[in-house]
């Protein structure tokens, strides 16, 4: 292997052999956790064949897979969708890539954890929250990747708050120590760099977790691209027509059944005649 090749292009198996945890092999165990009790559950409703449900728990994830693949007609394919088996075949390139130690960049390790947490949500798995995890972490090494962010660039962006705040909290405590009265200024001063610490702390904390670039939002899940998530935002245009007749209604002061400078007398006249 060339010395150049930086390390997204490294051989996902030997993450481990440098100290790093391997994704793709924690993923697929609990891929095959997730799919043992739901496979076994199929085949004893489907097939009634209790001693072959007992030998599906101790299938790995490529036996499940395969079998999956193989009854889709017969056990699966009421419960699951086209979505779900596309996602079974992809899943087999990539352990069979991944089992023959082929090269698989930083896209396809989260390529296979997404795929992985598409369908334990399918079959309602609780192991969906680990491999969540795993996918999280994939995204912010692809994205610092592919950005080329260095250590030294994080160190600054999490270092400046604190700077900023330092300096802010100085400012304030030469004031109040100037033209405050002992010991009460002190005592001010000290709560003022204890409150701009805080807050220097928080923003740190959200630059760390909720930086420039894409990211999940930790309320509802999407992939956003900004600090703050357009999803959650308070919704400011009305959804429905009803909705937005009214408002119509509330600006121009008129309302359904009465036209513009009739009283309501007329209007009820109006509404209640004939057409």
């Amino acid at each position: 292997m060339a010395a150049d090749n930086s390390d997204v292009r490294l051989p996902i198996v030997l993450l481990e052999r440098s100290g790093v945890k391997d994704p793709v092999s924690i993923g697929l165990k609990n891929l095959a956790t997730g799919l043992r009790p739901y496979v076994a559950d199929r085949v004893r409703v489907v097939l009634r064949d209790e001693s072959l449900a007992a030998e599906i728990q101790t299938w790995d994830a490529q036996g499940l897979m395969v079998f999956m693949w193989d009854r889709w007609n017969d056990l699966f394919r009421n419960e699951l969708s086209f979505v779900e088996r596309s996602l079974i075949s992809e899943l087999r390139d990539f352990r069979n890539r991944w089992a023959h130690q082929s090269q698989l960049s930083e896209r396809d390790v989260y390529r296979v954890l997404d795929d992985i947490e598409r369908l334990l949500t399918a079959i309602r798995s609780s192991e969906v929250s680990g491999v969540t995890d795993l996918r999280r972490e994939s995204l912010e090494r692809l994205w610092s990747a592919e950005r080329g962010t260095d250590e030294k660039q994080q160190r600054v962006q999490l270092i400046w708050p604190y700077i900023l705040c330092g300096a802010s909290a100085f400012a304030l405590t030469v004031a109040i120590v100037t033209f405050g009265r002992a010991p009460w200024s002190w005592m001010l001063s000290l709560l003022v760099f204890l409150a701009m610490m805080r807050v220097a702390w928080h923003q740190a904390n959200r630059e760390r977790r909720q930086g420039h670039g894409p990211h999940e939002c930790s309320r509802c899940g999407r992939i956003v691209y900004s600090v703050d998530c357009p999803y959650c935002q308070p919704k400011t245009v009305p959804n429905s027509p009803d909705e937005l007749k009214g408002i119509t209604s509330l600006l121009t002061g008129s309302w359904p059944g009465v036209r513009s400078g009739e009283s309501p007398s007329r209007a009820e006249t109006v509404a209640e005649s004939p057409r």
